[in-house]
């Protein structure tokens, strides 16, 4: 992502608010109250306050002699989460009242205590169905702790459906492997429902010795079970099982059609494989297109060992569509060596042009270039449109490929174009990194359309400094700073920040002297340009010229000087960080990041990001630690670990610090502390410490908190970083079925393609990731414009988390952020579980 501002609406009710002194008080003496509705009412209300000063009261409460004020303290007790819960509930277990039961049951899932598996049992025998399937349900949050098995094998009979069915799907879940024949005896239920469940716990247990069992059930009169069946027998890549599974996908049912393919891919054996590639091009497949099929995904699921079949099929391809859906699987596997096959197929006509093109984007190579672009003024639109996403998959300004700007520029040429066209060959040149590209760009970066002149301004920013050969070809930027449009002006900033050179900035400082210049954007384009170019001079006028500034100024100002590479901007950001106001100091503890790594002075930077941690000021502390992200070494953490518990903010941006330091100095135990700040109330906190451990690639002991928050968490984003943190550290089937359910069964969308495919590009952002300089605008709901001192929270690539409050512009400025999408979230949900 280039260098830049984005805007974003933000709903900035602050949950963060501080509870009034008084309340807690209230609350104790409203929990005292003879009354019981006064009870119950402050009961209600201990979910408000944080977890230390609500611990004694919710424990308090649970022993209340109402069962809705015991509720709603345990409910309390579970969202936040106050672990000593479970054990003072579990006396509720014996007693008469069914509805406190199942909500024992509920505290006990939510905070697991190796003392509640016994009293879970013996609930596995009450006469309420309800509270049984409640306890069942319970035992299995209990992976690990090979007691809770028992009493869910010995209860595998209960007389209520729904209550065998929870028990096979906690046994799945506990990952015991002496459920498996216990299980086996159960695919016969007479009850589908139970033994749907049945296959999929199978399949979730991943042993061999179910595939007979499961087998049976591919003969079974209901569909739905012999669906699951198929998907036990992908899960467990039944080999034994793909001759049997192959005739079912020809099936006339779509449902068993589909599973049987999926099935097949998993499984990904010579037979499987056969099957999968007689059905390309046939049913489902015959009129995809560039679309997904079953079949083509099932094909790329097998992997490498489907490479060698599928590309036969090029070589005799049945028809254009079995040859297009063959090409496309080769593209989505990143066959490099089957690109000159695709082309091959494509010349001799067996292959459709368009279809060639769309799997080079994913299987060409640096010689595919060439080939691409032959069509980038093809007379078919499809075609065009093709080629030209191929070029933008091919091209990497970072392996500047000078061949390519030549046909890229007679493209241009064609008066056929439309302006998107145009416009996408534009970025195509910025993407070849070639210097010769930059006066055909310049060329348009003056067109009168607004489309081809942003897409032109945007690709002389990709080609960066190279664009800077000729001083004229960045003329035509220069002089975007002065239009009247301000998104032309703000992308002009921006590429001219990616590629300016000495020259750019001796001229941007001059223009600071006119009245009549938009000084945001120019100081934008300064930053960028001093972060490769410093120069004593210039930042030495700036620092001048903050001393006078105030409002939006100062922070532009504070940002064009602390994103200069150079000992001189490292000084100015000190006595910024010294000064008495506060919106100075942490606009200085933003800054520092940016003289991380090889920075001339990054020791000064990073002794006064540790001195800012003491700071009296919650917001720059936070952004101090976040700071020390890229600045800190392992002397750092002891530092940043206290902050933890602190603010909400403190404790997020700490939390990515300690994962980005642990990640960079490769010390896996340094990542540790963070397993306490898992277990935080604050939902961003904990969603901040599993990506931080994500980054580190540690786990916290068994991994059985990261399984269990990726469970049962309530929160999308804990889960999501929970998913990440499974991922980059798998410790083994347990890990693989929880992502797999995750996948199968998260009710957020974005969650489950999470767990599909679950590391984006995790890293610190150290030499080894491109990053950028960001600017994001917090615009609040209702509101048109940018809000100062507005909180936020920022997702970066990779999943770490940002928290903190806008600056006097209301900008939020990250300037290292990884390469990647940048998500706001509300902050209004900071303290949610």
């Amino acid at each position: 992502m280039l260098a830049g501002a984005i805007a974003a609406t933000l709903g900035v009710t602050d949950a963060r608010a501080l509870v009034w002194p008084d309340v807690p008080e209230r609350i104790e003496r409203g929990l005292g109250s003879i009354d019981p509705a006064t009870r119950r009412a402050a009961a209600l209300e201990l979910v408000t306050l944080g977890t230390a000063r609500a611990t004694p009261l919710v424990l308090h409460a649970l022993d209340d002699a109402d069962t809705e004020v015991k509720v709603a303290a345990a409910d309390s007790a579970i969202h936040l989460r106050i672990a000593p819960a479970t054990e003072a509930v579990l006396g509720w277990l014996g007693g008469p009242d069914t509805k406190l039961r199942i909500e024992a049951c509920e505290v006990a899932r939510a905070l697991p205590d190796p003392r509640a598996v016994t009293a879970l049992g013996r609930a596995l025998g009450d006469a309420e169905a309800q509270v049984r399937a409640a306890a069942a349900d319970a035992l299995g949050a209990y992976a690990g702790d090979a007691e809770a098995v028992s009493p869910l094998l010995g209860k595998l009979d209960d007389a209520s459906p729904i209550v065998r069915g929870v028990i096979v799907r906690s046994l799945a879940r506990l990952g015991d492997a002496r459920a498996v024949v216990p299980l086996v005896g159960k695919v016969q239920d007479s009850v589908p429902e139970v033994r749907q469940a049945v296959a999929r716990a199978l399949g979730d247990l991943g042993d061999l010795r179910a595939t007979q069992a499961l087998l049976l059930q591919l003969r079974d009169n209901v569909t739905d079970v012999r669906v699951e069946a198929l998907g036990a027998l992908g899960k467990l890549r039944a080999v034994d099982a793909a001759f049997a599974i192959a005739p079912l996908v020809t099936d006339r049912t779509a449902a068993l059609r589909q599973a049987a393919i999926a099935a097949l891919g998993r499984i990904g054996n010579a037979t499987a494989v056969h099957a999968l590639v007689a059905a390309l091009g046939t049913g489902d497949d015959a009129t995809a297109g560039f679309e997904r099929t079953p079949v083509r995904e099932a094909l790329v699921a097998a992997g490498p060992a489907a490479v060698a079949e599928v590309a036969a099929v090029l070589a005799s391809p049945k028809g254009p569509a079995a040859a297009t859906s063959a090409a496309w699987i080769l593209g989505e596997l990143h066959a490099r060596d089957q690109a000159p096959a695709i082309v091959a197929a494509m010349r001799r006509g067996a292959l459709p042009v368009a279809a060639a093109l769309h799997a080079l984007a994913g299987a060409g190579t640096s010689d595919s270039v060439r080939v691409v672009l032959e069509f980038a003024n093809d007379p078919s639109s499809i075609v065009r449109d093709q080629a030209l996403a191929a070029g933008a998959a091919l091209l990497d300004p970072s392996a500047p490929d000078g061949r390519a700007a030549e046909p890229l520029a007679a493209a241009l040429r064609d008066p056929n174009l439309g302006p998107t066209e145009r416009a996408k060959i534009a970025r195509l040149l910025g993407l070849t990194g070639a210097a010769r590209a930059a006066a055909d760009l310049a060329g348009l970066a003056r067109s009168k359309g607004a489309v081809v002149r942003l897409a032109a301004i945007d690709a002389l920013g990709t080609l960066g400094p190279v664009a800077a050969t000729r001083a004229e070809d960045l003329a035509p930027l220069i002089d975007a700073l002065t239009d009247p449009d301000p998104n032309v002006r703000l992308h002009a900033a921006v590429a001219l920040g990616e590629s300016g050179d000495a020259r750019t900035r001796d001229a941007l400082a001059a223009k600071l002297d006119s009245d009549e210049i938009d000084r945001a954007v120019v100081l934008a384009a300064l930053g960028g340009v001093l972060s490769r170019a410093p120069d004593a001079a210039v930042i030495a006028r700036l620092a001048r010229d903050l001393e006078l500034a105030a409002g939006p100024d100062r922070d532009a100002i504070a940002e064009a000087i602390g994103r200069a590479n150079s000992p001189a901007a490292v000084a100015a950001l000190g006595k910024l960080a010294d000064s008495a106001d506060i919106d100075d100091a942490r606009t200085a503890a933003t800054l520092l990041a940016a003289h991380g790594g090889e920075s001339v002075d990054a020791a000064h930077a990073r002794s006064i990001a540790r001195a800012l941690l003491t700071h009296r000021d919650a917001t720059v502390r936070a952004q101090a630690a976040f700071a020390l992200g890229t600045l800190g070494d392992r002397a750092a953490l002891d530092a940043l670990v206290p902050l933890l518990r602190a603010s909400t903010d403190e404790a997020i941006d700490a939390a990515t610090a300690i994962g980005r330091i642990a990640a960079r100095t490769k010390d896996v135990a340094a990542a540790h502390p963070l397993c306490e700040a898992t277990r935080s109330p604050r939902s961003y906190v904990r969603a901040s410490a599993f990506a931080a451990l994500a980054a580190a690639r540690a786990r916290c002991d068994d991994g059985a908190a990261e399984r269990l928050a990726l469970e049962s968490d309530p929160s999308d984003a804990v889960r999501s970083a929970a998913a990440l943190a499974i991922a980059a550290s798998s410790r083994g089937d347990l890990d693989a079925r929880a992502l797999t359910r995750c996948a199968a069964e998260d009710r957020s969308g974005a969650v489950a393609t999470r767990c599909r495919a679950p590391l984006p590009g995790i890293a610190a952002p150290d030499a080894r990731v491109r990053t950028h300089a960001v600017a994001v605008y917090v615009i609040p709901d209702l509101a048109a414009t940018p809000i100062p001192n507005a909180p936020y929270v920022l997702v970066l690539e990779g999943g770490a988390l940002h928290a903190g409050t806008s600056d006097r512009r209301g900008a939020v400025v990250d300037p290292v952020a990884p390469q990647g999408e940048l998500t706001l979230l509300r902050a209004n949900e900071a303290n949610r579980n």
